[in-house]
């Protein structure tokens, strides 16, 4: 795939976005693989120029970011231990709580986290509720649809939000689904997974507690009926009229008859009561017993008896059960390994149809603010005596970077004599005019290996120098710098681009350890140094040239001269560096080389 600079470009504000800590949370992108230490979040590689890819990654940053700083893993714990659908309950109402304090903490997230939703309805995550819906799936999706839609304004899930309401009601009754949504209401008060835990008990108990609750109305819209204890009719206790074979009385303790040889009551055959060929009895349309339009019984509008309404309760008691006895088969699938799964794969597919050329941007080391290594030599005062002598020469590096053109034209203010007897052959661009152009303001990286293959004289070389050149660049008008220790792991930044150098000078007492990533290191401080404001980037590396990643460092070098961002390679006792040959090499043997060394970029032309 050919590079050119304007996808590099983008492809670096991209990955800049996305890979910028939250907190105190490192966030990587590397491998095909998703995974957490619970200090950073690992993410797949996968194709930048793919919208959905890119949805779902900044989505799962955010999502990830939240639990890792608003999740406490113990309820979690606890909540799979009450089995998969409370855990799913206390799951959906945990990422609500959490993403909602995301969007407080960070209010870009509530784009990243809307569209990473909108990729969940495309890809089925989260689908249109049915009446084909198992009884725990459905009252899952209440939850997690009301609490996005309502609490988190994920709008996109509006209509299943209230189709999924219309078909809860129609199973268990519109005043628990009415209790249910007041719980729900709760959440913007929670502060904890334990709170989405013990929210998560109360709904339980609420459905427990539906099908004996006296007076609520059920199914249909019954009268006196419903629940195991009520008053004038009642499930398998009922007084007056109860179930398919009652007459006046029912179940195994009723009061003037009972079972299928009853007086008044009971049977196929009997007088008053019921069944299909009764006489004063059954029917659709019967009069003192039973039927839908009953006038004693029970139908859709029952009086003082039940009569559907047992079957009514009884479909209540087991849609509870089958929620409360559901596996993982008969609910959503977990967002969180829902988002994985779907990026590993766009990882795969990335890697299957791509050479490493794509896969540069996401092997870069991280740059770390903190270095258990800073227990090594510089030489602080030489490196202040050094840094005069180099800011002069620095400054005639970069100031010599004025551009000074000279035009002549018919017109002006200024005449140029020598130019006058030009005037009889007809010459007569004879005024003179002069533009200078300031030299361009300007970003230095200072690279510097800690490998091992450093001696500790090299290394308080490196040191000393490293901090002599950031001592001088401070002096200069226009010019900012940073400086990166590299070896084979993270990065150590010793010196920000905001920070003075006489600030954070302890910090250049590094020593050496490791392999040496020159080419990876490179390519961290090109993307750093390509999304900065200043009109020239140049970085100074300092190394012993034992460099172990070449394909990475020629790679470098290529975006690097396609970003026009110049290398500048200064070796410590080398004659040669491995992958820069077609770079000039500044070798030095001691620190105090330094400031001669440097006459050579403004004799060869280096920096221009």
């Amino acid at each position: 795939m050919q590079m050119n600079k304007s996808k590099l470009l983008k492809r670096f504000r991209m990955l800049s976005r996305v890979m910028s800590n939250r907190g105190d949370i490192t966030i990587n992108l590397t491998g095909n693989r998703c995974y957490t230490d619970y200090n950073s979040i690992t993410l797949p590689v996968g194709d930048l120029e793919n919208p959905d890819y890119l949805e779902l990654l900044e989505g799962a940053i955010d999502h990830e970011v939240g639990h890792l700083r608003w999740t406490d893993r113990t309820w979690t714990a606890k909540s799979y231990e009450k089995g998969a659908f409370f855990n799913a309950i206390r799951n959906g109402i945990e990422d609500i709580r959490m993403e909602r304090m995301v969007c407080l903490e960070w209010p870009g997230a509530i784009l990243n986290l809307s569209k990473m939703v909108t990729q969940g309805i495309k890809k089925g995550w989260f689908s249109k509720p049915t009446d084909s819906f198992p009884p725990s799936l459905l009252l899952q999706a209440v939850v997690v649809y009301y609490g996005r839609y309502k609490i988190n304004d994920q709008v996109q899930l509006n209509e299943f939000c209230e189709i999924a309401i219309a078909l809860l009601t129609d199973c268990i009754g519109q005043k628990p689904v009415h209790d249910l949504i007041l719980l729900l209401d709760t959440i913007p008060a929670l502060r904890s997974n334990q709170h989405s835990y013990e929210l998560t008990e109360q709904i339980i108990q609420l459905l427990k507690k539906i099908e004996f609750k006296p007076g609520d109305s059920q199914g249909n819209d019954s009268g006196d009926s419903q629940g195991d204890d009520s008053g004038d009719s009642q499930g398998d206790d009922s007084g007056d009229s109860q179930g398919n074979d009652s007459g006046d009385s029912q179940g195994d303790d009723s009061g003037d008859s009972q079972g299928n040889d009853s007086g008044d009551s009971q049977g196929n055959d009997s007088g008053d009561s019921q069944g299909n060929d009764s006489s004063d009895s059954q029917g659709n349309d019967s009069g003192d017993s039973q039927g839908n339009d009953s006038g004693d019984s029970q139908g859709d509008d029952s009086g003082d008896s039940q009569g559907q309404n047992s079957s009514v309760s009884q479909q209540v008691i087991n849609f509870v059960n089958e929620c409360l006895n559901a596996d993982e088969s008969q609910l959503m699938a977990d967002l969180h390994e829902q988002v994985n799964n779907e990026l590993e794969k766009m990882a795969d597919e990335v890697r299957s149809s791509n050479d490493m050329e794509q896969l540069i941007d996401f092997n870069a080391p991280l740059i770390s603010k903190n270095d258990r290594g800073t227990v090594g030599t510089a030489d602080l005062n030489l490196a202040k005596r050094l840094s005069t002598p180099i800011s002069r020469e620095l400054h005639k590096i970069i100031y010599g970077l004025d551009r000074k053109s000279v035009n002549f034209s018919k017109q002006g203010r200024t005449v140029e004599a020598n130019r006058l007897a030009g005037v009889k052959a007809g010459n007569f661009n004879v005024f003179k005019s002069e533009r200078i152009t300031k030299a361009p303001t300007m970003a230095i990286s200072v690279l510097v290996d800690r490998s091992s293959s450093m001696s500790a004289f090299e290394m308080n070389g490196a040191n000393t120098s490293a901090l002599a050149i950031n001592l001088a660049i401070d002096k200069l008008k226009g010019v900012n710098s940073e400086c990166i220790y590299f070896s084979a792991g993270d990065l150590y930044e010793a010196k920000c681009f905001k920070s003075t150098t006489k600030a954070v000078k302890d910090n250049f007492r590094v020593s050496s350890r490791g392999g040496t990533h020159t080419g990876l290191s490179l390519y961290s401080v090109i993307r750093r140094l390509s999304l900065r404001v200043e009109q020239k980037k140049v970085v100074f590396i300092i190394t012993d040239g034992q460099e172990s990643d070449l394909k990475y460092l020629e790679k470098s070098i290529e975006m690097s001269e396609l970003l026009g961002i110049q290398i500048v390679c200064i070796g410590i006792n080398t004659g040669m560096l491995y992958g820069f040959e077609n770079q000039e090499l500044l070798n030095i043997q001691t620190v105090e080389e330094l400031p001669s060394i440097l006459k050579q970029v403004i004799k060869n032309k280096l920096i221009a």
